[in-house]
């Protein structure tokens, strides 16, 4: 059988790919903190976390992750017995095959044994965005970065996904993100979001919230006849930047 924009002859695998615990969620989180403070204590000459644009703050969150801090033992489980590289706007493709280079801004790559996953995509997918008065929660939170996961763009063959806020001018999650995301049309466009459920054993910091998710239906059928995507969690790891 062949699919859109993919080779199939001879490829076993199951939809969705096996649920991530929330502790593989938690240590992404934690290695992210981990990699603000240090920014925050020691940023490279010309970086400012304050004024820094989306980019360029990503840029830093990719190389300390991978370079600095995947390998080294600084955050417990953050190592090559979970995670493989962190790749930054790595080319990935849509559900359908129909998109081939989409750009999560981060990729955790998984090591676990999962055989009837495809491995290219057994990840787990970021996308990071900006939280202040210059940019729109729900253009750019919302429809510029949570609804790809929602509509097969990342992560569709992932039961999990992430989204990173860098938080400026006194937006709080519990109050910023549940107001937006139950207002229409919003609401309706990322799948009708559960109320937000808090990751158990994540204290927030004063200049990082605890680690939250929430449900949502997704909108699109699997290839192959697989069926219809079930629902994805989204955890929310909100990082203040001013």
């Amino acid at each position: 059988m062949s699919i859109a924009g993919f080779f199939a002859e001879g490829i076993d695998y199951r939809l969705p790919h096996p649920a991530l615990d929330d502790s593989v969620l938690l240590i992404a989180h934690n290695a992210i903190c981990h990699a603000f403070s240090l920014l925050r204590g020691a940023p490279p000459a010309g970086f400012e976390l304050s004024s820094a644009q989306e980019n360029a703050i990503t840029q830093q969150l990719e190389w300390i992750l991978e370079n600095r801090l995947r390998r080294s033992g600084k955050v417990a489980g953050f190592d090559e017995r979970i995670f493989q590289k962190v790749r930054r706007g790595a080319e990935v493709t849509n559900y359908d095959g129909k998109h081939p280079s989409k750009k999560p801004d981060l990729v955790f790559d998984l090591v676990r044994d999962a055989p009837l996953a495809l491995s290219s995509l057994d990840a787990l997918f970021v996308e990071c965005k900006p939280v202040d008065k210059d940019h729109s929660f729900e253009t750019h939170y919302g429809t510029k970065g949570a609804f790809r996961f929602i509509n097969g763009d990342y992560s569709w063959a992932m039961q999990e996904a992430m989204m990173v806020a860098y938080v400026r001018d006194g937006n709080v999650l519990s109050a910023s993100l549940a107001r937006s995301f139950a207002k229409e049309p919003l609401h309706s466009l990322l799948g009708k979001p559960t109320a937000m459920m808090r990751v158990a054993n994540c204290a927030g910091t004063s200049v990082a919230e605890p680690l939250h998710f929430t449900t949502h239906e997704r909108n699109f059928e699997w290839p192959q006849d697989r069926g219809s995507a079930n629902a994805i969690r989204i955890f929310h790891s909100w990082h203040k930047c001013s």
